[in-house]
């Protein structure tokens, strides 16, 4: 197992209350599958994300990388080198092309440029983007040709884990269709672990696992496939 959760539960408070947004969760997830978890809004799929991305500690319970406590690994770091997060917003830089957002991982990694222009472009390609929209701006792109540059970023980092936060939030029911398709497909042939939360069920249907949150619990949603 790549990422395993023991025992997970994270809180919040308010003026008024404590709440207990995940509660005891315990999964291992695997490099090569594509799972989706599902659950209302509420539910505690995005702050269990935000756990599994690095971004918040758990309250208790702890979670592995690798084997290893996330509290003994540098957060920035982990995501860094290890996790990325994709967005319903997109999140790109409006002011830079597409392949300039695309290289920006690698820059930041300290990638020489050309090297960063050629290895960008391949991950572009990987999320079927047309060789014609690389020097175009993220205003210029459809809805889900922008998810795509966002994918395609997120997979130049060289991250063995794609953690991707309600990705078809904002497309239409084809373009939602292609980026779960390409989600599922790097998962498979890039042996990646791919991790969708979303409320949708079509979204589901297409994992290799699926998986319900309610009440900030995890449960295994339907039948495995393989």
């Amino acid at each position: 197992m790549i990422l395993e959760l023991n025992n997970v539960t994270y809180e919040y408070r308010t003026k008024l209350q404590t709440v207990r947004a995940v509660n005891g969760v315990s999964f291992g997830f695997e490099e090569g599958k594509f799972y989706a978890i599902i659950g209302k809004s509420g539910s505690g799929k995005t702050t269990l994300l935000s756990l599994m991305a690095g971004l918040d500690l758990p309250t208790s319970g702890e979670i592995l990388y690798s084997g290893k406590p996330m509290k003994a690994i540098d957060t920035d770091e982990y995501r860094r080198e290890h996790a990325s997060v994709v967005y319903q917003s997109y999140n790109l830089f409006l002011k830079m092309t597409v392949l300039e957002n695309a290289m920006v991982p690698l820059l930041l990694k300290k990638v020489e440029k050309g090297e960063a222009r050629s290895r960008a472009a391949a991950c572009l390609r990987d999320v079927d983007l047309a060789e014609d929209k690389f020097l175009r701006y993220p205003n210029m792109l459809s809805g889900g040709e922008q998810q795509r540059v966002a994918i395609a970023r997120s997979l130049a980092g060289g991250q063995r884990i794609m953690l991707a936060d309600e990705p078809t939030g904002n497309l239409d029911s084809e373009n939602g269709k292609n980026v779960i398709e390409i989600l599922k497909r790097l998962a498979h042939e890039k042996n990646m672990l791919v991790i969708v939360v979303t409320h949708d069920a079509e979204v589901s249907s297409q994992a290799d696992i699926a998986l319900r949150m309610s009440d900030g619990k995890l449960s295994v949603h339907g039948s495995e496939k393989v």
